[in-house]
């Protein structure tokens, strides 16, 4: 995926506005050009992990099920399982 975040980009010949978000599709390579003078993105890629998906604003998990279980979890004051240090 891509996103602007400051002024506009090129991508496969379509120009993508600024502070938008656009879905790649599969491939090994994406040529990025700035459509002015400036562009600032933001590029992510990653494998393909090929699960299930159940998305619940903030939280994803594979399951209705553990969704429901995060959601409970959250509620509880359980959900992070671990001490985080800042």
């Amino acid at each position: 995926m891509l996103f602007t975040l400051l002024g506009e980009a090129i991508v496969a010949g379509g120009q993508i506005k600024e502070k938008t978000a656009v879905k790649l599709t599969y491939g090994n390579e994406v040529k990025i050009q700035a459509s002015d003078k400036f562009a600032q993105v933001l590029f992510v890629s990653s494998k393909m992990l090929d699960e299930p998906v159940a998305w619940g604003g903030p939280i994803v998990m594979n399951t209705k099920e553990e969704l429901n279980q995060a959601f409970s979890d959250l509620d509880q004051g359980i959900f992070l399982k671990e001490e985080i240090d800042y």
